[in-house]
């Protein structure tokens, strides 16, 4: 299942942001892809509330983000790896 993240606003900075995707999408029958294209910034708060919330179901490290630029990209991962090891 792919999820447009931008659906969700294209600047992603608070906790409550990653709540509101998490509930919205609820639990995917697949491992997720997230698709990020069009999100400009997503900060760590934000990464590691979606992790967290997404590790609970999923192995996190198989979670697949496409679209992102660089900067998005290294928040998020940096985000999923600190939810990986709670």
């Amino acid at each position: 299942m792919t999820i447009k993240i931008k659906a969700f606003g294209t600047v992603l900075i608070t906790r409550q942001d990653a709540k509101d995707i998490l509930q919205a999408i609820g639990v995917p029958k697949d491992t997720p892809v997230l698709n990020f294209a069009g999100v400009s910034v997503a900060n760590h708060a934000f990464a590691d509330e979606l992790g967290k919330g997404l590790a609970s179901n999923f192995d996190i490290s198989k979670i697949k983000l496409t679209g992102a630029n660089l900067y998005v990209k290294n928040s998020v991962e940096a985000g999923f790896s600190t939810a990986a090891g709670h």
